[in-house]
């Protein structure tokens, strides 16, 4: 049996600023530097976790990984949404 977290989140609410902070914490980013002649890969959250996307802004994920999602979360401000449950079958991989 599996202990998992459904983490919904809008991002309405939020700013711009706000927005980009969030999505760059959680999924990561490419960065650019001398005219785009290096590129550097930062690695988000989510890099280290397993997790699933069902939808925009509705993550699923172990219980014990939750805490560092939703840090950022709420940080920055966004509607948060979690539901906890129990699967039977290995949903993550």
């Amino acid at each position: 049996m599996e202990k998992l977290s459904i983490i919904s989140y809008e991002l309405k609410k939020c700013k711009v600023k706000q927005k980009l902070a969030i999505q760059r914490a959680i999924n990561g980013y490419k960065d650019y530097s001398y005219n785009q002649k290096y590129q550097y890969i930062r690695k988000g959250i989510l890099d280290g976790i397993p997790h699933k996307y069902l939808n925009n802004g509705v993550i699923i994920l172990n219980v014990k990984d939750k805490n560092k999602v939703l840090a950022v979360l709420k940080k920055n401000k966004a509607s948060i949404t979690v539901i906890d449950f129990n699967s039977k079958t290995a949903i993550l991989h």
